[in-house]
């Protein structure tokens, strides 16, 4: 009886967890986190406000996220007046942490510390990093590719956010 009830349990909640692929043409899914100073942060404070949004979640340790974020962030500066570039950390980390691995990384954008609600709304597992999110200047999903390490793919996204 127990397994059954694991079972319907795991059924039920698997219902409910969104497929990256049922956001895409939809609002974003407002989240939060900490900025760089402490200071809690919203997506809704940056996505839908005429720019575009490119959501960048990463994690500390990880190998393609320590090979992808260095060249993700070229393409950002490459980017940097016509998108918004965020890097929300999904490990637990502290300030120190943080500056260590963006200079280890060689990357220059905003990182938050992201929530769990994070996790949830865009159905990030730990084997989904980089996970990337695309909003356009009206706040709808235009893409999400998981284990992103494609770089040719990531600019072809942006570039198709400010048409």
């Amino acid at each position: 009886m127990k397994k059954v009830f694991i079972t319907l349990l795991f059924v039920a909640v698997s219902a409910f967890a969104a497929n990256p692929d049922d956001l895409i043409d939809k609002k974003f899914i407002d989240v939060y986190g900490k900025d760089e100073k402490g200071k809690i942060v919203k997506l809704s404070d940056v996505a839908g406000k005429g720019k575009p949004v490119v959501v960048v979640y990463w994690a500390i340790g990880d190998v393609d996220t320590y090979k992808v974020l260095p060249e993700i962030n070229k393409i950002g500066k490459k980017y940097k007046d016509k998108i918004i570039l965020i890097a929300p950390l999904l490990s637990v980390s502290d300030d120190k942490e943080v500056k260590e691995a963006k200079k280890l990384l060689h990357f220059e954008f905003p990182v938050w510390l992201a929530g769990s609600d994070s996790i949830k709304a865009y159905s990030i597992e730990k084997v989904d990093v980089p996970c990337i999110v695309f909003i356009d200047k009206n706040g709808m999903i235009k893409n999400i590719m998981v284990t992103a390490r494609d770089l040719k793919k990531i600019e072809e996204n942006i570039k198709n956010l400010i048409k």
